[in-house]
């Protein structure tokens, strides 16, 4: 069964926007449980379904990598800058790299006919 392209993609926008949320919330809000994971872990697995949904929207492969360590690298700029009490780290970048990735190596490995489009 295909899911339909508009379907898909908007799926991808959520788990952007989830992301987003979740990365640029202040440090004091986010829930002991999550910090008690390896950071770098959590960076890799939040990446890899970001790469795997846009790929599986439809969009060609390099661009979506390319856009999930530009995604990364945004995020960790906006650490930077923003009051929200996060800081940027090289590594996490590389992190978020990696689960890109993953989420790539994921998205080749789903057989075209249980892709979205």
């Amino acid at each position: 069964m295909k899911i339909s392209p508009t379907l898909s993609r908007w799926l991808a926008i959520l788990w952007s926007i989830i992301m987003l949320i979740g990365c640029l919330t202040p440090h004091e809000d986010i829930p002991d449980e999550l910090l008690s994971w390896s950071d770098k872990l959590l960076h890799v697995l939040i990446f890899a379904p970001f790469t795997l949904l846009w790929a599986l929207a439809g969009f060609p492969l390099v661009r979506v990598l390319i856009a999930g360590v530009l995604f990364g690298a945004l995020i960790e700029v906006l650490q930077y800058i923003l009051p929200i009490n996060r800081s940027a780290d090289w590594i996490d970048l590389l992190a978020d790299s990696i689960g890109a990735v993953v989420g790539i190596g994921l998205a080749r490995l789903i057989p075209q006919k249980y892709r979205f489009v």
